[in-house]
């Protein structure tokens, strides 16, 4: 069943995650593809992440399907819902795959012995690598854990092979899944010690590398209540640019691992 691809305000803390995943999006104009599962327990903001990486992936074709506990029973039927508006391309694909998979998704009568579960990874990859020809592809699963089983095994037998062509395809997973990257969200502290909730995830966005205006988006705040928020809390916490805030994060903050912060650290720039 498609999912709901709406944008939401995006979750502090959740900004390297983005640029790591936006990363992956554009290697796609440079002819490069890949996977990635982005994984953590419900609640820890995977769909909003998947939902703002879909509302800025221009310049590609984003298909994107969610697992529905219901459905999973129900074989090739997160498959069909993902691949229907590359169906046009079933005639072009090599007889034996575009038998399979036309029996798989019932759209013509299958084999005595039911359809052949490799012709139809082979044809799930054809397609895509196909479509990504001609513009270059985003594909995301959300709730991989919850789609059928077939379907499951034809979209990861596509994503370990998608790292030479214009083919981005990115899962949302409880657990890693095996022979994809991983990119783990954890449930961050809200509140740094001596600041107010608001000024907590205005920090945490600044310095995970948004300007004061995408704070400002991300959180659904004004652009001066940013910047009265961000001034408060460099007086609070001791620190004049964001330089120095970064390393404050690095230092003080429950979360302790310069790479949370990998954008932010490379700026140079001191302006509030």
């Amino acid at each position: 069943m498609p999912w709901d691809a709406e944008p939401h305000a995006l979750s502090t803390g959740r900004v390297s995650q983005l640029r790591r995943l936006e990363r992956l999006v554009a290697g796609l104009r440079a002819g490069r593809g890949g996977a990635v599962a982005v994984t953590g327990e419900p609640g820890a903001g995977k769909t909003a992440l998947l939902a703002r990486l879909m509302a800025h992936a221009r310049g590609t074709t984003v298909l994107a399907t969610s697992g529905v506990a219901g459905e999973a029973s129900l074989p090739y039927a997160a498959l069909g819902d993902l691949l229907r508006p590359l169906l046009a391309g079933l005639p072009t694909l090599p007889p034996p795959q575009r038998r399979a998979l036309g029996a798989a998704l019932a759209l013509r009568d299958g084999p005595a012995g039911g359809p052949e579960a490799y012709a139809i990874c082979m044809a799930t990859l054809t397609l895509m690598t196909t479509a990504a020809r001609a513009r270059p592809l985003l594909v995301v699963v959300d709730d991989v854990d919850t789609i059928d089983e077939p379907s499951a095994t034809a979209l990861l037998f596509a994503a370990r092979r998608v790292t030479e062509v214009p083919v981005a395809m990115v899962f949302a997973a409880r657990e890693p899944i095996s022979g994809v990257p991983s990119l783990p969200l954890r449930n961050a502290e809200t509140v740094l010690a001596g600041l107010t909730r608001r000024e907590s995830e205005v920090v945490r966005a600044v310095a995970g590398g948004l300007s004061n205006p995408e704070a400002a988006t991300a959180l659904r705040l004004s652009r001066k209540t940013v910047e009265t928020h961000l001034s408060s809390a460099y007086r609070k916490l001791g620190v004049s640019s964001r330089t120095q805030l970064v390393r404050y994060m690095v230092d003080v903050s429950p979360i302790q691992q310069p790479r949370e912060f990998p954008e932010a650290a490379r700026q140079s720039g001191e302006s509030r």
